[in-house]
Parts: C-alpha cells; structure tokens; sequence
C-alpha cells in the first residue's frame, strides 16, 4: 500500500500511465506486483487468510483490470487468502505468484509463466455458493465450484476468456522428449 499511497495521482503515477499505454514494460516484484491492479491485497496474516477481517484490500495502480494479485504465494502458504479476495469480488481473478516466477502480460490479454516456479489462477465466475453474506467477521468462508488453474513456465493463460491456452503441439513434443 505504501506504493500507491506515495506515487497515487502524482505526476510519477501519471507518466507511468501515460509509458505503460505506450506499450513501455511495467514490472513489479513482490509487492509491487501487487499493486499492479486496479484492486491490490497488501495484508492478511496466512494462518488467518481464510477469514474475511484478516483480508486487506486497497486501490492499486490500476495497470491490470479484474484480477487481484498475491505473491510468495506457496511459499508462504497464501492459498486461503486469495480465494478470500476472490470471495469478496469474484469478477476478478486471483493470480498466486510463487517466489523467482513472473507473468509476461501481453497487450492481447494473454500472460505468459516465467520462472521455476508456479502460478496458480483462482476463477470464481462459476461461484455456486459463498458463505460470505452470512459468515462473521471471524468466520471462515465456505465456497463452493471455484476453479483453480497451475501453471508452469512457458504457459499461456487468456485473461479475457479466462482460460489457460494450450501448449502448441512443439511444446508437447518437446515436453515428452
């Protein structure tokens, strides 16, 4: 948070809006991956990331529309706190970046998995329930029919469609190589 509260509506922010429409390349890790959407997650304790009071969501840079994003994301065991980000907005996707693992997000709407690690991609358009509206602050949400996609280095995902593209068939000769 302390990103979008130190350049939000300043002319760095402004130029930044004005390269990235250019077509300049705009990166963040960690936190600064996070702020990159219109909607960021700065907090949320791990071992309570499931419960709707520990999720902290703020404006973020808004480079990114309907997705929220989160990062060391297996590492530090973050699994219920996107799906509680997701829960409160489930328009937007939830993208999990694990540690030394990056998304190349092309002007197409399409994000390609850089890295050794996964990214994991939380769909809540198919909600079937969601205890949110009647869940206690302290409660857990129960959720029912989310879609989780994992991703792996050189993989494709449509975030217009909101579906992983499949590998060209080089890339499945070479993987059974």
């Amino acid at each position: 948070m302390r990103i979008t509260s130190q350049i939000g509506d300043s002319p760095t922010f402004r130029c930044l809006q004005e390269r990235f429409v250019e077509g300049a390349t705009i990166a963040g890790t960690s936190a600064g991956a996070a702020a990159m959407p219109e909607t960021m997650l700065f907090s949320g304790p791990n071992e309570e990331s499931n419960k709707i009071s520990a999720l902290g969501m703020a404006p973020g840079l808004g480079l990114i529309r309907d997705v929220v994003i989160d990062s060391h994301f297996a590492e530090r065991g973050r699994f219920g706190r996107l799906f509680g980000a997701v829960a409160q907005n489930p328009k937007n996707l939830g993208i999990g970046l694990d540690e030394d693992t990056a998304i190349v997000i092309e002007r197409d709407h399409a994000f390609r998995v850089l890295g050794s690690g996964a990214v994991y991609v939380v769909d809540g358009t198919g909600i079937s329930f969601s205890s949110l509206s009647e869940v206690h602050p302290e409660g857990v949400v129960s959720l029912h029919d989310v879609k989780l996609h994992v991703l792996g280095d050189g993989d494709c995902f449509d975030l217009a469609h909101k579906q992983p593209i499949q590998p060209s068939p080089a890339k499945l000769t070479a993987a059974d190589a």
